[in-house]
């Protein structure tokens, strides 16, 4: 077995968690570019959901640059203040294992596959971790939780002790 082998095994959730966002711009330009007739647009910029308290947060991330020689994630004061706060934020759920209901899973600013959207980007994704397993949806949720910066896992943001809130 070579090392390559042995490290694609030993780290499987990256991969396989980065692979189907790499893919997302592409299939939504695809289904845009078979039947639509002009570039689709939403009147809230390069989100899907309109600007309100729930997508606050995301237009906030957005602003996160990459800095230093490891290209890692500069957080502006205002982001690295809710560092271990509780925030709600609106996304959508994107599933990281089969099945109905889900404790761990990606919450993205924008649908996969939303032509008009901004793509995905790490800025615009976390990853979520509930105590309480939430079904699985294509319709967006909103979330409150402990907001984290840098956790191990890929992403730069993480969302503990996520409970879902109900309008």
């Amino acid at each position: 077995m070579s090392t390559a082998t042995r490290l694609g095994a030993a780290l499987p959730g990256r991969r396989q968690m980065l692979l189907p966002l790499a893919l997302a711009p592409v299939a939504g330009w695809a289904i845009w570019a078979a039947g639509a007739a002009d570039a689709p647009a939403h009147p809230a910029g390069p989100f899907h959901l309109p600007a309100d308290e729930t997508t606050a947060l995301w237009r906030d991330l957005a602003a996160v640059r990459f800095g230093g020689l490891a290209g890692d994630p500069q957080f502006p004061m205002k982001i690295s203040a809710l560092d271990g706060r509780p925030v709600t934020v609106r996304g959508f759920m994107i599933p990281l294992s089969a099945g109905a209901l889900h404790n761990q899973f990606i919450l993205s600013a924008n649908p996969m596959g939303c032509p008009a959207c901004q793509s995905p980007a790490p800025s615009s994704m976390m990853r979520v971790h509930s105590q309480i397993a939430l079904p699985a949806t294509q319709d967006a949720v909103t979330l409150t939780g402990t907001l984290r910066l840098r956790p191990q896992e890929g992403l730069y943001y993480r969302l503990d002790r996520a409970e879902q809130r109900w309008a």
